[in-house]
């Protein structure tokens, strides 16, 4: 019994890797979106001592959001660069390949 192959499909990777890279750009649009909406309304919990402790609540929930969504656009980014550069490696081993048999058949006539 043989083993069973695969088959790699680098213009669906490539495909695969812009589609990451749009989420990535998507994500990142909508949280500027949304910080936008957020910094529109204020500081509406006022300035009177429980106003200011949701204040400070407030703006430490809001710095590790941030962070959060900062740092899954950084590595969906990455991830999308990644895939797209294990399409290219593919694509460039297939063509490789491709000459290297051509060649072993160019010699054996």
């Amino acid at each position: 019994m043989g083993m069973p192959g695969y088959e790699v499909d680098p213009e669906g990777i490539r495909r695969s890797g812009i589609g990451i890279g749009s989420s990535a750009q998507k994500l990142k649009a909508d949280w500027e979106a949304f910080r936008s909406e957020l910094a529109a309304f204020g500081e509406p919990w006022g300035t009177d001592d429980i106003g200011s402790l949701i204040g400070e609540m407030y703006r430490a929930v809001y710095e590790v959001a941030a962070e959060c969504y900062n740092d899954n656009v950084e590595t969906m980014t990455e991830d999308s660069d990644a895939v797209q550069a294990v399409a290219a490696n593919h694509f460039r081993a297939e063509q490789h390949n491709v000459t290297e048999v051509n060649r072993v058949r160019d010699v054996l006539g």
